[in-house]
C-alpha cells in the first residue's frame, strides 16, 4: 500500500501509513497515529513551544506546565480539570463534574482552583471552549466572555470559545 498511488489507509499497530507524494521528499514517510502515547504528545508540544518561543524572543513566556486537578470521594472521581499553561496563558482543556454532584458548587470551586493556578504562574488569561449543550452560561456567570463561535458544531449546537482576563 505504501508504494501505491491509489491512496487509502492501511492499519497496523495503531498507526496508519498514508502515501504522501512530494517530489523532492520521496525518502520521507508519513504516519498517522491513532491515540498517540503521552511521550509523543509531550515531544510534539515541546517542539511547537520551542518554535513559538524563538519567534516571541521573550524570556517571561518560557514557562510551561500541564495540570490535572482531581476531586475524589474514595476512589470515585467526582470532578476534574485539565489545564495547559504556556505563553503566560492558561488553556482550560476541560472541566468535569459528575452528573450526581452538579449544582452543588463543585464546578465553581474547581474553576477557582484553575484561576488560582493560573495566577500563580503569572498568566494573563484563561481560555477554553464549551459546547452549547454543555455549560457556556456557567462560564459567563463567572466573568468569562465569548470571543469566538463555530456555528452548528456539532450539528444543532455551537462551539463557544470563552476567556477570562486575569490582568
Amino acid at each position: 500500500m505504501a508504494g501505491s498511488r491509489e491512496g487509502g489507509l492501511s492499519e497496523g499497530k495503531g498507526t496508519f501509513a498514508v502515501p504522501l507524494y512530494v517530489p523532492l521528499l520521496l525518502a520521507m514517510k508519513f504516519e498517522l497515529i491513532s491515540s498517540p502515547d503521552e511521550e509523543l504528545v509531550a515531544d510534539l508540544w515541546r517542539r511547537l513551544h520551542e518554535v513559538g518561543l524563538a519567534r516571541l524572543a521573550r524570556a517571561d513566556m518560557q514557562e510551561t506546565a500541564f495540570y490535572a486537578g482531581l476531586l475524589k470521594e474514595g476512589d470515585t472521581l467526582i470532578a476534574a480539570f485539565m489545564a495547559y499553561i504556556f505563553f503566560r496563558g492558561c488553556n482550560l482543556q476541560y472541566l468535569y463534574v459528575d452528573e450526581k454532584h452538579r449544582s452543588a458548587g463543585l464546578g465553581t470551586q474547581m474553576l477557582e482552583r484553575v484561576e488560582e493556578l493560573a495566577r500563580q504562574h503569572r498568566c494573563t488569561v484563561i481560555f477554553g471552549y464549551s459546547f452549547g449543550f454543555q455549560a457556556p452560561a456557567f462560564y459567563t456567570r463567572l466573568a468569562y466572555s465569548e470571543f469566538g463561535r463555530i456555528h452548528d458544531y456539532p450539528e444543532g449546537y455551537d462551539c463557544i470559545f470563552l476567556k477570562k482576563d486575569l490582568k
